[in-house]
């Protein structure tokens, strides 16, 4: 089993071609996907694609959309928790990189569906850039902390080390295979792969084989590939163990 645990296959940018998209990644053995709806206008969509065997689906408000957010959209987003498979808040945290909406809204939106993934026992998945120390001291700090993710990890060594400590996982995209990507390597030697998750980010963050071109979610892949070389595993087992941190996480049969 292979399990890309973070994709936007809802975004237009798939929209000419979903039907291949999806037809190439379970040909490719990715056979599970987590649809990651993070801005309002997209989460109908997001709902409608997760009735597809094998496609779940998690919603939130993502910082970059954080200055948007009203009443009307948190009191929807705890209707859709409800859905049969929606299985987690995201993504949602703290983008200091560009600030596309104010850092006080950002951390009052980010608090407030902290709060909401609580009251529905959902798993969180965590948005961090230029932005780790504060998401850090952040999460330090709320009781009671949920279960999460920290996706597309790009923080220090000492940092992921710090948030596994408090019980998240570590979400690993494409960049874990471009040349120069040696801190990233590094987290993923250190770190059990016992709390690594296998993601795409896509259409973003190609792996380095597709590098320049649109993501999708057969490219997973080429990032298990390379975790599996890191830890100095077989690839079967790399795929297995991810999948399975990834249902349990997300409390799925």
């Amino acid at each position: 089993m292979i399990i890309d645990s973070h994709a936007h296959v809802s975004d237009a940018k798939f929209d000419v071609d979903r039907e291949d998209v999806l037809k190439r990644a379970f040909d490719a053995g990715v056979n599970t996907i987590f649809e990651i709806a993070c801005e309002v206008p997209v989460w109908d969509k997001a709902l409608e694609l997760s009735k597809r065997d094998n496609i779940y689906v998690s919603f939130g408000i993502h910082p970059h959309e954080a200055a948007k957010a009203n009443a009307v959209d948190f009191e929807k987003l705890e209707k859709l928790l409800g859905e049969k498979k929606a299985i987690a808040v995201g993504e949602i945290g703290l983008d200091y990189y560009y600030d596309l909406s104010p850092r006080q809204i950002q951390r009052e939106i980010l608090l407030k569906q902290l709060d909401i993934a609580v009251k529905h026992n959902k798993p969180v998945i965590i948005h961090c850039r230029s932005a780790y120390e504060e998401i850090l001291t952040i999460l330090k700090n709320y009781k009671p902390l949920p279960k999460g993710v920290i996706h597309c990890y790009s923080g220090t060594p000492e940092q992921a080390a710090e948030f596994v400590e408090m019980g998240f996982l570590l979400g690993i995209c494409g960049p874990v295979t471009f040349p120069k990507s040696d801190k990233l390597r590094q987290v993923v030697a250190q770190t059990h792969i016992s709390k690594l998750l296998s993601e795409t980010d896509c259409p973003y963050l190609a792996p380095q084989a597709y590098r320049g071109k649109r993501n999708e979610p057969a490219y997973v892949v080429e990032t298990v590939k390379e975790i599996a070389a890191v830890k100095k595993i077989s690839f079967d087992e790399a795929a297995e163990i991810m999948a399975a941190n990834a249902v349990q996480l997300m409390g799925l049969k």
